[in-house]
């Protein structure tokens, strides 16, 4: 695979390339040293099957929040959903992003913090109607992207028992985006074993993967 990106990018307070099957960053902020970051990397690649494949239970309309490596885009794909909208960050991430779409059918490709966009989907012209979703996959790159803010944000979005998965930061049974105790969502684990490379955001032996489920009203 080609280098994808060239040079160092602004990535809010870090810098991110794009190098052959990972996504490699430098981060400079309060450090008189820098420090390499691995954002993705291709190990992950069973949790996104497994977090796809729960989300794409109902088929229908899927939501994912961070393009990435385009591995969970492509399980996504794969499940023959009906529409698949990616809210993607990073300039050069939603470049490639619009890439990977251009062949397939059903793709929208919003570009910008899905904190902002994620409010101005709407059925149709009819702006009082939030865009609602079978299924939601989120894994946008680091804490600063305010994950414990999913929960209420994907409320308006979501149908009667939409599935909603995401990139878990939480090394026992727990959602790093805090849908635990939350009344409008069930939550469970699936509990797997996993045997990454050395890096520097997940060195544990086990990953938990969240399946959320949105509460009927």
């Amino acid at each position: 695979m080609k280098d994808f990106l060239k040079t160092d990018i602004n990535f809010y307070p870090d810098k991110i390339t794009y190098i052959g099957d990972k996504l490699e960053g430098l981060n400079n902020v309060k450090s008189e040293s820098k420090q390499e970051l691995v954002i993705m990397h291709e190990w992950e690649t069973e949790i996104m099957k497994k977090s796809t494949d729960f989300v794409c239970e109902l088929g229908g309309d899927i939501l994912e929040i961070g393009f990435g490596m385009g591995i969970s885009a492509d399980f996504i794909q794969k499940a023959g959903v009906k529409s698949h909208t990616i809210i993607e960050l990073h300039p050069q991430i939603a470049e490639k992003a619009r890439e990977w779409a251009a062949d397939k059918q059903g793709v929208t490709i919003l570009e910008g913090d899905w904190l902002e966009v994620l409010p101005t989907l709407v059925e149709g012209t009819v702006r009082t109607t939030h865009k609602k979703f079978d299924g939601v996959f989120f894994d946008p790159y680091g804490f600063w992207s305010k994950w414990g803010e999913l929960p209420k944000m994907i409320k308006p979005h979501c149908k009667p028992t939409t599935r909603i998965s995401h990139f878990n930061a939480s090394i026992i049974q727990g959602s790093s985006c805090g849908f635990e105790n939350n009344p409008d969502y069930s939550i469970t684990f699936e509990k797997i074993d996993i045997d990454p490379p050395e890096n520097d955001y997940r060195n544990k032996g086990s990953y938990y993967i969240p399946k959320v489920i949105k509460n009927a009203d």
